[in-house]
């Protein structure tokens, strides 16, 4: 490979700019798909809404029936933040966008860490472009977006400075990154985690080294990333609640029942729908980390192998290995005799400069931070014309209409669909108390195992589940069609149908309810 060419004038654009427009635009269009029908996203706006409604941070549920009063926290503000700003701006686009721009962000990190390793910009650009790939199934607008972005800046870190490339006081930067990182999403306890292990290694390697000056400076850097441990855990305590933060995440995380409830913490599917994405890069690691001159360092190796355990035992783990991984693989690959002579073979003026190229100007942000803000303020000029939920996953019609009537009589109590608890309190929920408040929604620390088995016997029409609705004063029932309970409430005189689609049946109570209990809550 040939050298990287001087430096080029403020001006000109780089490769890195043009990963970012790029990447933007691709993950922009998939708001025509899963990008925005996640089924916390409307949560995740209101809670913005919320906070301004109390002038402060939450403690207690605003958004629930039955559950309404439990306890609550807005630890993900700062992560919300952008997608309600998105929302203000340009409705469901302007969402897109911001999500878009955050992935962009990441993939044009990684881009430039693969340049910085010495690959030629056709050969990172198609590396990130697979990783992009590989990390499509986490593609949705919530605050779990920021976490790829920091696990891969904390990785770097880690593996720079066990390398030398990176000076102890250049470590130091992960301090503020986890104060702000608390604030942003719970995956700051995988960031922990890697400084931990990072920290563990070095101990080994001083264990293990039969060099005394290796085995010291290995001890020498085990203490730093210990220190630098301690002070990014002190950095986590700045955030609303302080130090209880873990008791709440380590409560939803050790939970069985929850981490066993929901598929995106349970292992891929390998046999589903683009599961080569992620399932090529599985198969490479070994391959290339055997067939290469070069041997990966321990800090690389480890925290690779560390994260796809994990990546094996939960798909929301999956785009952390990825962006952890591509690197090594990138790296391992560029020194594979064959595959160097083909390229160079093939492509032998792979590094001359171009108009777009990889070097960094004098201002290398520059053109990046500008896209980023034209394409922000563009988004406005599509509002209403390209994003849209799936029907499969939220089906609007349906829900637009259940608020409708539910508006008409606000104190009626209704029964939904585990996975449009969000939207219904994105579109229904009001900060004056008036408006909706759903039934169960997919914070599962807010609803508790009790009322989550609750809601699916009902669902499931078992013994009582008749008793457990008359209980709640339960008036609309909005499932999907093919649920038992729509079966069941299609055979009863007391309930009508008022609504039916591919997608989700609402039925209304047409007599008084026989009798009222304690089960449930009613709507203000």
């Amino acid at each position: 490979m040939t050298g990287l060419p001087p430096s080029r004038p403020w001006y000109r654009p780089t490769s890195a700019d043009l990963v970012f427009v790029v990447s933007a635009f691709v993950v922009f269009q998939a708001s025509t798909g899963r990008l925005l029908s996640d089924p916390g996203l409307g949560w995740h706006l209101r809670n913005i809404d919320a906070m301004q409604a109390k002038g402060g941070w939450l403690t207690e549920d605003p958004f629930s029936g039955p559950r309404g009063g439990q306890p609550w926290w807005t630890n993900q503000w700062l992560g919300e933040l952008p997608l309600w700003l998105g929302e203000k701006w340009a409705g469901l686009e302007g969402i897109a966008i911001a999500a878009a721009l955050i992935l962009a962000l990441t993939f044009r990190c990684l881009y430039r860490m693969l340049q910085s390793d010495g690959l030629p910009w056709p050969v990172a650009t198609a590396w990130t472009a697979v990783a992009a790939m590989a990390t499509s199934c986490s593609w949705v607008a919530r605050p779990n977006l920021f976490t790829l972005l920091f696990t891969l800046v904390t990785f770097r870190a880690c593996e720079a400075y066990h390398t030398g490339r990176w000076s102890s006081r250049s470590l130091l930067w992960l301090v503020p990154l986890f104060a702000v990182w608390a604030n942003t999403h719970g995956g700051f306890v995988a960031g922990l985690i890697l400084v931990a292990v990072s920290c563990a290694t070095e101990l080994g390697l001083a264990i293990v080294a039969m060099d005394v000056e290796q085995a010291s400076l290995a001890r020498r850097r085990a203490s730093v990333y210990g220190g630098v441990l301690s002070l990014c855990a002190l950095a986590t305590f700045v955030n609303p609640y302080g130090v209880f933060l873990y008791t709440r995440v380590f409560a939803l995380l050790g939970n069985s029942y929850f981490m066993g409830l929901h598929p995106e913490w349970k292992s891929p599917l390998f046999h589903g729908q683009g599961a080569f994405q992620f399932e090529v890069l599985m198969l490479l690691f070994p391959l290339l980390l055997a067939v290469s001159r070069r041997r990966a360092n321990a800090i690389e190796l480890v925290l690779s192998v560390l994260l796809f355990h994990f990546a094996l035992t939960g798909l929301r783990y999956l785009p952390l290995w990825v962006l952890v991984v591509t690197p090594l693989l990138a790296r391992s690959a560029a020194e594979i005799p064959a595959l160097t002579s083909l390229i160079h073979r093939l492509a032998p003026d792979l590094e001359k400069g171009t108009l777009v190229t990889s070097w960094r100007g004098r201002a290398p942000w520059l053109w990046t931070a500008a896209a980023a803000c034209s394409l922000f303020a563009a988004s406005r000029l599509c509002e209403g014309r390209v994003a849209r939920l799936l029907p499969e996953i939220v089906p609007t019609a349906a829900l637009d209409l259940l608020i409708a009537l539910h508006a008409e009589t606000p104190s009626a109590v209704v029964f939904h669909a585990y996975d449009w608890g969000g939207y219904l309190t994105w579109h229904g929920w009001r900060a004056d108390g008036k408006g909706f408040r759903n039934w169960i929604d997919d914070r599962n620390e807010v609803q508790g195992q009790e009322h989550v088995e609750q809601y699916f016997s009902i669902l499931e029409a078992e013994p009582g589940w008749q008793k457990k609705l008359d209980q709640a004063n339960v008036s609309l029932v909005c499932v999907p069609p093919d649920a038992p309970l729509a079966y069941r409430l299609g055979d009863s005189p007391g309930w009508r149908q008022v609504y039916l689609d591919r997608y989700a049946v609402i039925l209304q109570r047409t007599t008084t309810v026989p009798h009222s209990g304690s089960l449930a809550r009613s709507n203000p």
